[in-house]
């Protein structure tokens, strides 16, 4: 800031010196404080009253969310619990029927064979009661046809052996025969008779081959 200078003469001065006055204004001071105008009032910070009550409800939201989580959790372990209960009876109920299975597995078979039975029994007790051989002969060999039918009704039939090429499939050599009426390599004479069920064989027939 420019400063002015205003100089003054007195002319009665006798000494000859001009008396100098110097006028200054003075710079205003930079750091001279402005007052602010009585009319401005001082505002304080926004009212926050509705920030805890938002807070308030969001947390009141997320408490619920987790008491509904909780429960879904918990119904879903009782209904974990009680499917792994049903399995468990499933399998223990399972493995009853399969002993029981196993244990009568051949009951019907049994209930087919008892009139056979009976009538070995029927043929042991009229030989005794007329002691005649031909009455046990006759009854046992009834008796025996009974036997064959049944087996024949379960698929179980008889191998043919006597006068048959010797088949090691069928048929066990358990020695050789000393006969004239059969060539060589055939059997002829059966010792035991084997079986078949359908296409597998129970048993081969036990029989002796005719030598060269």
């Amino acid at each position: 800031m420019r400063t002015k200078i205003h100089i003054t003469t007195d002319e009665t001065n006798t000494d000859g010196d001009s008396a100098v006055h110097n006028a200054v204004e003075e710079p205003a001071a930079a750091d001279q404080k402005v007052e602010a105008p009585s009319s401005v009032e001082a505002t304080g910070p926004a009212t926050t009253s509705s920030v805890p009550e938002e807070t308030s409800a969001y947390i009141t939201a997320l408490q619920a969310d987790l008491e509904e989580a909780r429960a879904r959790v918990e119904e879903a372990e009782k209904r974990l619990l009680y499917a792994q209960a049903e399995f468990q009876n499933v399998m223990r109920r399972r493995d009853e029927q399969a002993r029981a299975d196993q244990k009568y597995a051949n009951g019907e078979l049994i209930k087919s064979l008892l009139p056979i039975l009976d009538n070995f029994d029927r043929a042991l007790k009229a030989a005794e009661q007329t002691h005649s051989f031909d009455a046990l002969i006759g009854g046992v060999s009834g008796t025996h046809k009974q036997m064959l039918t049944f087996l024949e009704k379960a698929g179980v039939l008889p191998i043919e052996a006597v006068g048959k090429e010797f088949n090691p499939i069928y048929h066990e050599a358990i020695g050789h025969a000393e006969v004239s009426e059969y060539p060589a390599n055939t059997v002829a004479e059966e010792v035991q008779r084997g079986y078949v069920m359908h296409d597998r064989i129970l048993r081969p027939a036990m029989v002796k081959v005719a030598g060269e």
